[in-house]
């Protein structure tokens, strides 16, 4: 079962992703300069919001008995993920995703699983989780061992990281909150069908946008692609 609100929400995050991912880019390959705290602080805020409506979903999904397709899910964002690995290895070389998004909610799910019985035990992980993290992004480790699991090593750098600490407790914060979630009543307003649509679609859109929006930026600017090669043989 669907809850419209909870897509709704989904596909504001997937505008948001689009949207950022598209400055991104443009910043990425030169042609505008993005400050700090966007760089920071922006995909930080979008990522919350997938990983916390993530968490939310699979507590709702144990409550309906669905738990099963979460996990064909979770092997499906595996595959993906291990996709997105050797495609940014191929293409950009430096900088390719080692631990990123799909990577954390393939794990996450399964992990997810251990406190979907428990809400209140659920939020006090997740917060401690969260508050592990704000020291640790500050450490520094020999080793790509525990990269996954928020460890990051000296000279460290990917285009998509999302560790287990601090982003595990976003998500255990959404199973807390799944087990008290009631779903709304059915609201008609302007764009909302358009944006539940995009929510209900945020994996093949997240998989498509960046060969899109590497095409717009070719057709624009005429360089993107030639840049690409550079970027690749250097």
């Amino acid at each position: 079962m669907r809850y419209w609100e909870i897509d709704f929400a989904r596909g504001i995050a997937v505008i948001l992703m689009l949207v950022y991912h598209f400055l991104f880019d443009m910043y990425y390959f030169g042609k505008i300069n993005l400050s700090f705290e966007v760089l920071y602080y922006v995909p930080r805020f979008i990522a919350s919001m997938f990983i916390f409506i993530s968490g939310l979903c699979l507590s709702i999904s144990y409550r309906n008995g669905c738990l099963h397709r979460k996990l064909k899910r979770a092997m499906k964002l595996l595959s993906l993920a291990v996709l997105i690995t050797f495609a940014t290895y191929l293409l950009i070389g430096d900088g390719f995703v080692v631990f990123g998004i799909l990577h954390f909610f393939s794990v996450a799910i399964v992990l997810g699983l251990l406190f979907v019985r428990r809400p209140v035990i659920s939020f006090i992980v997740g917060i401690v989780i969260i508050l592990l993290g704000i020291p640790l992004s500050y450490l520094r480790f020999p080793t790509y061992s525990f990269l996954w699991l928020g460890l990051i090593p000296d000279g460290f750098y990917t285009l998509d990281y999302v560790p287990l600490i601090p982003w595990f407790g976003v998500f255990l914060l959404g199973v807390s909150f799944g087990s008290m979630y009631r779903p709304l009543k059915d609201l008609k307003f302007p764009l909302r069908d358009f944006i539940t649509l995009l929510g209900r679609n945020s994996l093949k859109i997240y998989m498509i946008q960046h060969p899109i929006i590497v095409l717009i930026l070719q057709l624009y600017y005429g360089d993107i692609i030639k840049m690409m090669v550079l970027m690749q043989t250097c």
